[in-house]
């Protein structure tokens, strides 16, 4: 697998936007602080690449109104955030302002072939873990100083059971740390995509994900995927 195809992320850019919405709002007694929430979402964007409307984990749709981020990706394409909004309404339409964002690690998990350069399974620990719409949601807790890590997921197999109408599916996370020394503990935000394992009478997908901890063992956390059929 080409080098460029891997994900890395800043796991310190989110904190400082949440810092930089919250001392905003603190410096002016007037200033209505908004109801926000943060958590992943599903994001899509409209022709000229901007953010048009954002899929919660609980399956709602809104327009996105605002974009204080000014985000734009790839015309018409769909993008997984990690996010704080806010409900707003503007000449009767209801819809969500985004105050910042930053983007997930969410590539397609690959079979371990896929990698050129082999697995790499550097430890990272899982502060939490959780199933969403579509997706299994975790944020990693790693040691790093200033060097690029690098994430994916691997797709160790895929067991199908049609007379059950049951599907198994292991997995596991890449993380090569390089060279960086463990000397602080950052946070990383990741979201598996699970749709590509939905099948027509397949009604129940049990999702295995391991990873190797810095206390020296892997650990595997085990997830019951119902998905919603089209």
């Amino acid at each position: 697998m080409k080098r460029k195809s891997l994900f890395w992320v800043c796991p310190f850019c989110f904190c400082v936007a949440l810092i930089y919405i919250f001392a905003s709002c603190s410096g002016n007694n007037d200033y209505y602080y908004p109801s926000v929430k943060q958590e992943f979402v599903t994001a899509h964007s409209g022709a000229d690449g901007s953010l048009q409307t954002l899929v919660t984990d609980e399956g709602d749709t809104f327009s996105i109104l605002e974009d204080a981020s000014h985000t734009k990706i790839q015309a018409d394409s769909t993008v997984r955030l990690v996010c704080l909004y806010g409900k707003e309404e503007d000449t009767g339409t209801q819809g969500v302002k985004l105050y910042s964002l930053l983007k997930a690690i969410a590539p397609v998990p690959q079979p371990a072939a896929g990698f050129s350069d082999g697995v790499k399974i550097d430890p990272a620990d899982i502060s939490s873990i959780w199933m969403g719409l579509d997706y299994l949601n975790m944020i990693l807790e790693i040691k790093a100083q200033n060097g690029t890590h690098l994430f994916h997921f691997v797709q160790n197999e895929v067991l199908t059971y049609p007379d059950l109408g049951e599907r198994i599916v292991r997995l596991s996370l890449y993380h090569n740390a390089g060279n960086d020394v463990e000397a602080y503990a950052k946070r990383a935000y990741a979201s598996i995509p699970l749709r590509q394992y939905v099948e027509e009478g397949i009604t129940n997908i049990i999702i295995y994900f391991s990873v190797y901890t810095y206390s020296g063992i892997t650990k595997t956390y085990q997830f019951a995927y119902q998905p919603k059929m089209n």
